[in-house]
């Protein structure tokens, strides 16, 4: 039997009643992309969903030049990291992660009896024993991004090391964040972010088809939503949307770094996110709640010392502002 362990830590909602403004959340404050959510709400919610899922996969294989066997859609990229974790780290294998893991796929590994190795910067060499290399494009909370020529020889080094490169792709929109290709990477997409529809919870895996066969096979039956699925077919005809709107968030994103540099260090790399370096970042967390201003405590980052905070709009910002200049007095 696997362990009972605790949820992993996130941001946005909790048991706790909230109705202030909430910075933990790393999503387009100018969603939802209207078209996405038409779909949802045209789906034909009452009826089953083809279980392939085949028109939906055609769809997204079009638009990325790749089969349809190579992509496996979900609801949420946790859901994709866990079925990962049971397909490929078996009892005391090793889940490899360039900076500290989502705490989703962490939770995963830990959940097969896998352990985790954390490396602070890109290897040289892969550490021997890895069944998956984990990497964040851009990395959540840093934002930090590698290019597309660390990214091809980090896939290469993979490949040679029979180790899987499990390159999670959802905040790319947000950078333009370079992706790849390759037999030994699997590119995670987590669309709902920067279209601003977190809570229809669209994922999709695109990967070699043997190892896409491995997640599907993973899944249940009718394991998409009519209305999920609906979103991810008509994501490639969607894309407007994005361009409308990106250059804004990353405009107000960094309007918000050099507000907040005043207060602490700052890590930004254009992300719609950064971290601030507050000290006790658990209790200024606390104090901020307290004046209706929710942030993300980065401990389960390894990072106790800070918060991170994604850009709201340039006016809801100046309330997080406001509010860290009433807690530092």
């Amino acid at each position: 039997m696997p362990p009972l362990l605790p949820r992993s830590p996130h941001g946005g909602p909790s048991a706790a009643a909230f109705s202030g403004l909430d910075f933990s959340v790393n999503c387009n404050p100018y969603g939802p992309n209207p078209a996405l959510l038409a779909a949802v709400r045209g789906a034909d919610h009452t009826h089953y969903p083809d279980p392939t899922y085949a028109a939906l996969r055609q769809s997204l294989a079009d638009w990325h030049g790749v089969t349809p066997e190579m992509v496996a859609p979900s609801v949420g990229a946790s859901d994709l990291l866990h079925r990962l974790a049971r397909a490929f780290l078996p009892a005391g294998g090793k889940l490899l992660s360039l900076h500290a893991p989502f705490g989703e796929l962490a939770r995963a590994a830990a959940l097969q009896r896998a352990g985790v190795e954390v490396l602070s910067s890109l290897p040289e060499h892969l550490p021997a024993g890895g069944q998956l290399l984990y990497v964040g494009q851009p990395h959540n909370p840093t934002g930090r991004c590698l290019s597309a020529s660390e990214l091809e020889g980090l896939a290469h080094a993979c490949a040679a090391a029979h180790t899987l490169l499990v390159l999670d792709l959802a905040y790319a929109p947000f950078v333009d964040a370079p992706s790849i290709q390759h037999p030994a990477v699997i590119q995670l997409y987590s669309s709902g972010k920067a279209h601003g529809l977190v809570g229809a919870r669209p994922a999709y895996a695109v990967a070699a088809p043997e190892v896409a066969a491995q997640l599907e096979n993973l899944a249940p039956a009718w394991h998409l939503p009519a209305g999920t699925a609906a979103l991810l077919s008509a994501l490639p005809s969607a894309q407007d949307f994005l361009a409308q709107t990106l250059p804004q968030v990353r405009q107000d994103a960094q309007a918000l770094a050099l507000a907040l540099s005043h207060f602490g260090a700052v890590e930004h790399h254009a992300a719609p996110y950064l971290t601030l370096e507050v000290g006790d970042a658990a209790r200024v967390a606390r104090e901020l709640l307290a004046l209706g201003v929710k942030v993300r405590d980065c401990a389960s980052y390894g990072l106790p010392q800070c918060i991170r905070v994604s850009t709201q709009g340039t006016q809801r910002d100046q309330v997080l502002i406001s509010a860290l200049e009433k807690q530092t007095r």
